[in-house]
């Protein structure tokens, strides 16, 4: 699927296509690393992770919606505001730049109706729910297998020990 860059240099605007692709092993490599920065954030800051704590035990028991916005909550959101307006929005940014292998400094030119664009062209390429479901899937399976093969270790290490 084909998005439109502006990429801007000096005084010149230039219009490029560029096409959005399914995802490779590179992109989603470093998809992760930024996956796993924005989890750090959240542990580092107490009060973003007392902030996603509360958001998801909310959803468990009955669903987020606002009357679950107490007193408590509305502290942490706004405790946890520098972190979610400084360092997430960048990440998101940048995660999306990853996802449609699109240059950061280029993708940070974009005006927002395009980065829209751009992050519904990734959705409709990849099938990322799909692609979830597939790696828990070879995990379960890794999982299993080396399952088996303890049980097959423990039982040499027994055979040897008797004899």
């Amino acid at each position: 699927m084909k998005v439109t860059l502006k990429i801007k240099e000096e005084n010149t605007v230039e219009t490029r296509q560029h096409e959005i692709e399914e995802l490779n092993l590179i992109q989603i490599t470093r998809a992760i690393k930024v996956i796993k920065d924005v989890m750090k954030l959240a542990q580092e800051d107490q009060n973003l992770k007392a902030l996603f704590e509360d958001i998801f035990d909310a959803e468990q028991e009955e669903g987020l919606n606002a009357d679950n916005l107490d007193q408590n909550f509305i502290q942490k959101l706004i405790g946890a505001m520098d972190v979610l307006l400084a360092e997430i929005p960048e990440k998101a940014f940048e995660l999306l730049a990853i996802l449609s292998d699109v240059e950061y400094e280029v993708f940070m030119q974009q005006k927002p109706d395009d980065v829209f664009d751009i992050y519904d062209a990734v959705i409709q390429v990849n099938d990322i729910e799909k692609l979830i479901k597939r790696a828990k899937k070879s995990l379960a399976l890794t999982k299993s297998q080396v399952k088996v093969i303890n049980l097959f270790n423990r039982g040499n290490q027994t055979e040897q020990k008797q004899a």
